[in-house]
């Protein structure tokens, strides 16, 4: 537990450490609405606590609308605390994990604007000291936000603008600086914006500076589609090719014998790999590896998440589906996250999720005991759901609880926000 706060602030969640600060998502009682705890405990001396407030403090004196908000910071007895926006708690560090990033078209907002948000920062006479991927949140349905503020300083402005630009093209690329620039990996994006990024990392720009340079940048495009000519092209192509197989069967006819065909019959291939098109059954062949059981994992909500229909996702059937509750905001300003657990006897190696909402951001957690505590659970992998079949290859761990955990839902088309899953199949 953190240094005693305020009774104000209800701690909901404990959501983890950023170095030496605890993280709980929490309620402000009087105002009833979701806030960061950031605190330092017992375990940290004076002058960490001192260095803590005056960089939340400082960070408190500028507003941009890609820096979060800090409602509050203070010293208490055993430590010291901050109160700040939730902003849903998902982080590019996760987004690169799970291979998500920043989207091509959302890039140069986002970045720019996170440029801006740390030359205001830098204008109240504030440092961050510390920007890294982890520093900025960022969620498809909202923009990104510089976060962080009190870790241990490790640097000054121009560290500030180093770091903001390394964890941008990171964030673009997936990969740290010192590899191909950006543009040499990714269509659409323009060498301009490859030099910008590269002398910010050099120390070339002050934060003002780097934001004007990067408001002026080439917008990325995703290449274009084939025109309609080449398309047609194409089909002519395919005609071509129609007409000629035509005139073989017909020349065949004429001159082939039943045992000397000109077109060879096919030969049909027989085994483990082979498809059959008359297949019409939707009820899926069950692993070898037994799930003992299968249940929700809800512990910041209600205690459940459409129980009486989790018992779908084992039942080899593609026809009956589980589903993760409705949700008129995007989950991560709700709650951190919602998952399904699945007990085993035995070592699985692979995981699939089939009939899985596509862009559903999850991660793969693993714990030898049931726990309510998120943080007890070992992640071992991370993703967004493609469409089709997801499969997660696991690290060898005997028996336990295997968990998928939901960070974002997807969107529907009726403006609600969540996730479907047909089944889930653990294999030995």
């Amino acid at each position: 537990m953190p240094a005693a706060i305020p009774d104000r602030y209800r701690l909901d969640m404990r959501l983890g450490r950023d170095g030496d600060i605890e993280e709980w998502l929490a309620t402000d009682t009087s105002l009833d609405r979701p806030v960061l705890i950031r605190s330092l405990g017992p375990d940290t001396d004076t002058e960490r606590r001192e260095q803590f407030v005056a960089s939340v403090s400082g960070a408190a004196k500028a507003h941009h609308p890609h820096l979060a908000k800090v409602f509050a910071v203070d010293m208490i007895e055993g430590g010291a605390y901050s109160v700040g926006e939730w902003t849903g708690g998902a982080t590019l560090a996760d987004r690169v994990a799970a291979s998500s990033g920043i989207e091509l078209e959302e890039f140069l907002p986002n970045a720019t604007g996170l440029a801006g948000a740390l030359a205001a920062l830098h204008e109240a006479g504030a440092v961050h000291g510390s920007i890294d991927l982890s520093a900025i949140t960022y969620s498809e349905a909202h923009a990104a936000k510089l976060v962080g503020f009190g870790r241990p300083f490790h640097g000054d402005q121009e560290g500030d603008v180093r770091g903001l630009a390394s964890a941008l093209e990171t964030a673009l690329t997936g990969e740290p600086p010192g590899g191909p620039p950006p543009s040499e990996s990714i269509d659409g994006i323009s060498p301009v914006i490859d030099r910008i990024l590269r002398s910010g990392q050099a120390g070339v720009y002050t934060a003002d500076e780097f934001e004007k340079a990067l408001s002026a940048a080439p917008t990325p495009r995703r290449p274009q589609p084939e025109p309609a000519s080449a398309s047609r092209r194409l089909i002519y192509a395919a005609l071509a090719l129609v007409v000629l197989a035509v005139g073989l069967v017909g020349l065949g006819a004429l001159f082939g014998t039943p045992t000397n065909p000109i077109i060879p019959t096919p030969t049909t291939i027989t085994g483990t790999s082979a498809t059959s098109a008359e297949t019409t059954s939707t009820t899926l062949p069950f692993g070898d590896m037994q799930i003992l059981s299968i249940q929700t994992f809800d512990p910041f909500g209600g205690g459940g998440e459409n129980d009486g229909d989790i018992a779908n996702v084992t039942d080899g059937s593609l026809s009956t589906t589980w589903r993760t509750e409705r949700y008129q905001d995007p989950m991560q300003l709700i709650k951190p996250g919602v998952g399904v657990v699945a007990q085993v006897d035995g070592i699985p190696s692979q995981l699939q999720l089939t009939g899985f909402s596509e862009g559903t951001v999850f991660e793969i957690r693993w714990a030898a005991t049931l726990s309510e505590d998120i943080d007890s659970w070992s992640r071992v992998a991370a993703g967004r759901a493609p469409a089709g079949t997801t499969s997660v290859d696991l690290p060898a761990r005997t028996g336990g609880y295997w968990m998928v955990w939901l960070t974002e839902l997807p969107q529907q088309t009726d403006g609600t926000y969540y996730a479907e899953l047909s089944e889930l199949r653990l294999q030995p």
